[in-house]
């Protein structure tokens, strides 16, 4: 073969292939929009797969709310690794820790030393003793070891609560062979909503710690926000927008609103949260999720946990 045939054998080679490599995109255009495979919508998860599963890990994704309340535990014993002595919370300024207290003391009633002193709680932890303790370290990544392993055994206890509620949701759905993979990865089904786990009702203190007037308002609230994100495509807003629609359904200065909207978020991380929220950020600029498979009924329950 000589040169000339040789080149010109190349070019309908390349040209044939270039046909190829481009065929599928020519079929495409000249499709019709309706004929073109299309991924099913999603709506954006309350949690990201990355915050709710991570990489394959050692422990089981916990609800916010259990999160927070075992952050709250580890701040609790090293407060008392610091001061080694009885902590005490006034009902005034700590009515949510204490909440978390009486939850802690729900799952482990031995966890604690409690005691009402006036309008305050004591509390003590119990099987610490202050003379083996070592010296008080604020920037250690790790608390002394009979800290964490009581911190351990309230996270197992928590993740066995959440384990419960999962193995009742495979069933539901009829995916139970699901479970092999649970364990194994230690994730939960995608489907599962970290925030239908009922919260822990706390061990009753003798003092009302918030009022019937304040349930009302939450309710209210709850009822509106749910409502009003049933009707839109999406789960998330501008806060201050949320704060002023609001305000437009409901009998309530602007002050009390925010302090109610900022409660329910504590209270129900798991249904409502700021997405952005940074200190050196304005206000503004906060953008305010909601987890749109929650519903009226399921959140108001989970009221009860904390008005009695």
């Amino acid at each position: 073969m000589n040169s000339n045939k040789l080149i010109k054998t190349q070019q309908n080679n390349q040209f044939q292939g270039e046909e190829e490599s481009t065929r599928h995109l020519s079929e495409i255009l000249g499709m019709k929009y309706t004929q073109i495979e299309q991924p099913p919508s999603q709506t954006i998860n309350f949690r990201s797969l990355r915050q709710r599963f991570g990489l394959i890990q050692d422990k089981y994704p916990l609800p916010l709310k259990f999160e927070q309340l075992l952050q709250t535990m580890k701040t609790i014993e090293m407060t008392y690794w610091k001061k080694q002595k009885p902590i005490a919370y006034q009902f005034k300024t700590n009515a949510f820790r204490i909440l978390q207290i009486g939850q802690l003391l729900k799952l482990d009633k031995e966890l604690y030393q409690i005691k009402i002193v006036e309008k305050s709680v004591q509390i003590v932890p119990k099987d610490v003793l202050i003379q083996n303790l070592p010296s008080f370290q604020p920037f250690a990544h790790q608390l002394p070891s009979v800290f964490e392993s009581r911190i351990t055994r309230i996270r197992n206890i928590l993740d066995k609560l959440v384990q419960i509620v999962h193995e009742n949701f495979l069933h539901i759905i009829n995916q139970q062979d699901f479970k092999e993979q649970s364990m194994k990865f230690k994730v939960y089904h995608p489907k599962f909503d970290l925030n239908l786990v009922p919260d822990i009702l706390p061990q009753q203190v003798p003092l009302q710690i918030y009022t019937e007037e304040q349930k009302v308002q939450l309710q209210q609230i709850i009822e509106n926000i749910i409502q009003y994100f049933n009707k839109r495509a999406v789960s998330f807003m501008f806060y201050h927008n949320l704060i002023n629609y609001l305000l437009s359904k409901i009998e309530m200065n602007k002050d009390q609103m925010v302090k109610q909207i900022h409660f329910l978020m504590k209270i129900q991380p798991d249904f409502l949260q700021i997405t952005n929220q940074k200190k050196e950020q304005l206000r503004v600029k906060w953008i305010i999720q909601i987890n749109k498979q929650s519903t009226v009924e399921n959140q108001i329950q989970q009221l009860k946990t904390y008005f009695y």
